[in-house]
Protein backbone atom coordinates (compact mmCIF):
# COMPACT_ATOMS: atom_id res chain seq x y z
CA UNK A 1 0.00 0.00 0.00
CA UNK A 2 2.11 2.97 -1.36
CA UNK A 3 -1.02 5.29 0.28
CA UNK A 4 -0.06 4.23 3.57
CA UNK A 5 0.70 6.81 6.27
CA UNK A 6 3.24 5.65 9.07
CA UNK A 7 2.72 7.05 12.33
CA UNK A 8 5.89 7.66 14.42
CA UNK A 9 6.01 7.40 18.39
CA UNK A 10 8.57 8.95 20.20
CA UNK A 11 10.00 7.62 23.08
CA UNK A 12 10.52 10.11 26.07
CA UNK A 13 14.28 10.06 25.27
CA UNK A 14 13.85 11.28 21.47
CA UNK A 15 11.88 14.01 22.74
CA UNK A 16 14.25 15.47 25.06
CA UNK A 17 16.92 14.97 22.24
CA UNK A 18 14.59 16.99 20.12
CA UNK A 19 13.77 19.56 22.32
CA UNK A 20 17.52 20.59 23.20
CA UNK A 21 17.90 20.49 19.19
CA UNK A 22 19.36 17.67 17.39
CA UNK A 23 19.60 18.30 13.99
CA UNK A 24 19.12 14.89 13.07
CA UNK A 25 15.83 14.44 14.62
CA UNK A 26 15.00 17.76 13.16
CA UNK A 27 15.48 16.92 9.66
CA UNK A 28 13.75 12.89 10.07
CA UNK A 29 10.59 14.99 11.14
CA UNK A 30 10.33 17.24 8.28
CA UNK A 31 10.96 14.33 5.75
CA UNK A 32 7.97 12.20 7.84
CA UNK A 33 5.64 15.20 9.14
CA UNK A 34 5.25 16.43 11.56
CA UNK A 35 1.60 14.92 11.86
CA UNK A 36 2.90 12.01 12.16
CA UNK A 37 4.94 12.47 15.08
CA UNK A 38 3.12 11.26 18.12
CA UNK A 39 3.95 10.45 21.81
CA UNK A 40 1.91 8.29 24.40
CA UNK A 41 0.56 9.75 27.31
CA UNK A 42 3.55 7.66 29.55
CA UNK A 43 6.23 10.05 27.79
CA UNK A 44 4.22 12.62 28.06
CA UNK A 45 4.22 12.40 32.22
CA UNK A 46 7.68 11.79 32.42
CA UNK A 47 8.26 15.06 30.27
CA UNK A 48 6.32 16.76 33.27
CA UNK A 49 8.08 14.75 36.11
CA UNK A 50 11.23 16.21 34.43
CA UNK A 51 10.20 19.50 34.31
CA UNK A 52 8.81 19.71 37.50
CA UNK A 53 12.27 18.42 39.25
CA UNK A 54 14.76 20.39 37.30
CA UNK A 55 16.28 23.61 38.17
CA UNK A 56 14.27 25.59 35.05
CA UNK A 57 10.95 24.62 36.60
CA UNK A 58 9.13 26.78 34.87
CA UNK A 59 11.25 27.22 31.58
CA UNK A 60 10.92 23.46 31.07
CA UNK A 61 7.02 23.76 31.74
CA UNK A 62 6.19 25.98 29.02
CA UNK A 63 8.60 23.68 26.37
CA UNK A 64 6.37 20.46 27.30
CA UNK A 65 2.91 23.45 26.83
CA UNK A 66 4.22 23.99 23.56
CA UNK A 67 5.83 20.24 22.42
CA UNK A 68 1.68 19.20 23.23
CA UNK A 69 0.66 22.28 20.92
CA UNK A 70 2.96 20.59 18.15
CA UNK A 71 2.12 16.26 18.52
CA UNK A 72 -0.40 14.45 19.38
CA UNK A 73 -0.56 12.68 22.75
CA UNK A 74 -2.53 8.88 22.33
CA UNK A 75 -3.63 8.26 25.95
CA UNK A 76 -4.58 4.43 25.17
CA UNK A 77 -6.30 2.24 22.56
CA UNK A 78 -8.63 -0.58 22.77
CA UNK A 79 -6.52 -3.80 23.37
CA UNK A 80 -3.31 -2.28 25.12
CA UNK A 81 -4.08 -3.25 28.68
CA UNK A 82 -4.31 -7.46 27.04
CA UNK A 83 -1.01 -6.76 24.82
CA UNK A 84 0.43 -5.26 27.80
CA UNK A 85 0.20 -7.96 29.85
CA UNK A 86 0.94 -11.00 27.36
CA UNK A 87 4.06 -9.09 26.15
CA UNK A 88 5.27 -8.95 29.99
CA UNK A 89 4.37 -12.22 31.17
CA UNK A 90 6.44 -13.57 28.34
CA UNK A 91 9.50 -11.36 28.52
CA UNK A 92 9.25 -11.95 32.04
CA UNK A 93 9.27 -16.13 31.54
CA UNK A 94 12.39 -15.67 29.62
CA UNK A 95 14.11 -13.85 32.37
CA UNK A 96 13.79 -10.85 29.89
CA UNK A 97 11.48 -8.14 31.76
CA UNK A 98 10.73 -4.50 30.52
CA UNK A 99 10.32 -1.56 32.66
CA UNK A 100 6.69 -0.88 32.81
CA UNK A 101 6.44 2.22 31.44
CA UNK A 102 8.43 1.17 28.25
CA UNK A 103 6.64 -1.86 27.90
CA UNK A 104 3.28 0.37 27.83
CA UNK A 105 4.49 2.74 25.12
CA UNK A 106 5.45 -0.34 23.43
CA UNK A 107 2.25 -1.73 23.54
CA UNK A 108 0.15 1.61 22.73
CA UNK A 109 3.20 1.71 19.74
CA UNK A 110 2.10 -2.08 18.73
CA UNK A 111 -1.52 -1.29 18.88
CA UNK A 112 -1.44 2.23 16.75
CA UNK A 113 0.65 0.08 14.17
CA UNK A 114 3.29 2.86 14.94
CA UNK A 115 7.41 2.52 14.68
CA UNK A 116 8.94 3.75 18.20
CA UNK A 117 11.39 6.06 17.71
CA UNK A 118 14.14 5.57 20.50
CA UNK A 119 17.86 5.72 21.23
CA UNK A 120 17.18 2.58 23.92
CA UNK A 121 17.03 0.25 21.20
CA UNK A 122 18.40 -2.50 23.12
CA UNK A 123 15.72 -2.48 25.44
CA UNK A 124 13.05 -2.30 23.39
CA UNK A 125 14.12 -5.07 20.79
CA UNK A 126 13.14 -7.39 23.36
CA UNK A 127 9.41 -7.06 22.25
CA UNK A 128 8.37 -9.23 19.33
CA UNK A 129 6.56 -7.34 16.22
CA UNK A 130 8.12 -4.04 17.47
CA UNK A 131 9.48 -1.97 14.81
CA UNK A 132 11.89 0.40 16.38
CA UNK A 133 13.75 3.46 14.92
CA UNK A 134 17.00 5.57 16.11
CA UNK A 135 16.70 9.04 14.63
CA UNK A 136 19.31 9.98 17.26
Amino acid sequence: MADEINTYIFDTDICIYWLKGNDRIEKKILQVGLSNILITVITECELYYGAYKSVKKEKNLAVVEELKKKIQTLHTLEGVASHYGKIKSALESKGEPVDDADLLIASIALINGSTLVTNNIDHFKKIPGLNIENWK
